[in-house]
């Protein structure tokens, strides 16, 4: 077995770029589309032996994906990429023998927090996503499969503010879709109350014409204010992610996963009534 070997399972645009970036042995891909598959079968990529499994199928396949690899294979690390599940039951996995982790990368580039003491927060998310980017797959879009801006687009933000300021004990929003024909919520607007008190505005939105405008998080406390930057790419973060990750220097884990979507589930609540994300 190579060490610091890695197969992705599903070899879609991101797993490509993923793989440019980080410093691993890639032994392929595997994806049930032939054309884009390095193995003629799942059980061919599970007998290639890699240490790393990295789970980037499609967000409402996450958890078939690693039932089916989880229980073939032995002691491995196996990765997922976000969101990483959509339904909050499917966090209760069997782990096996494995080290299983969801990907939040842009936790390791994000800044130490000098500020004083915090007084409110502020996050923006104002990307471009227009209907062609929603018609190149069926599955996009819809709740049953995928989500909106707050999950796909928006879950990294949603994160960080986590991971900065502490877990989330109330959460209001609105939502809208105004600029595409989809399922799901393409704006956003909410307020989140940390269990510290602390007040933080969220605008989301993939209405941005003609390109994405920009992601990041201000931080506002008694000495200054801080803004945080958060990339809007595929690969920024994952070489450090994966680089820590053979080091078993990992700062998350699935109970924080399982958290951050806690709170995107209580803001569909907030906004529709109930959650719909994950079901038909």
């Amino acid at each position: 077995m190579p060490e610091n070997s890695i197969i992705f399972i599903g070899a879609g645009k991101c797993s490509k770029w993923i793989a440019e970036q980080v410093d691993l042995d890639v032994l392929g891909f595997y994806d049930i589309d032939t054309s884009k598959s390095t193995f003629a079968s799942l059980d061919d990529a599970i007998n290639a032996d890699a240490d790393i499994y990295a789970i980037c199928t499609p967000s409402s396949e996450h958890i078939n994906t690693y039932n089916k690899i989880a229980p073939k294979l032995d002691n491995k690390i196996i990765t997922i990429e976000k969101p990483t599940f959509l339904r909050l039951k499917d966090f209760d996995i069997d782990t096996y023998n494995h080290k299983v982790y969801p990907v939040f990368q842009h936790r390791y580039t994000t800044p130490d927090i000098d500020v004083g003491e915090i007084y409110h927060a502020q996050a923006r998310v104002n990307w471009c996503r227009p209907q062609r980017y929603y018609d190149l797959a069926d599955w996009r879009g819809t709740w049953q499969h995928d989500g909106g801006v707050l999950t796909n687009q928006g879950i990294h933000t949603i994160d960080i503010i986590r991971y900065l300021l502490g877990d989330i004990k109330e959460v209001v929003f609105r939502m809208d879709t105004a600029a595409v024909d989809i399922e799901v919520e393409d704006t956003a607007v909410g307020i989140l109350t940390t269990e510290s008190d602390i007040l933080v505005n969220v605008v989301m939105t993939t209405t941005c014409r003609p390109n994405n405008q920009v992601t990041d998080l201000t931080i506002y406390g008694s000495k200054k204010y801080q803004t945080i930057n958060i990339p809007d790419d595929y690969g920024t973060g994952h070489k450090i992610f994966y680089d820590k990750l053979s080091k078993g220097d990992i700062i998350q884990s699935m109970s924080d996963a399982k958290k951050t979507m806690d709170v995107i589930h209580a803001a569909y609540k907030s906004a529709y009534g109930k959650s719909m994300l994950g079901e038909a």
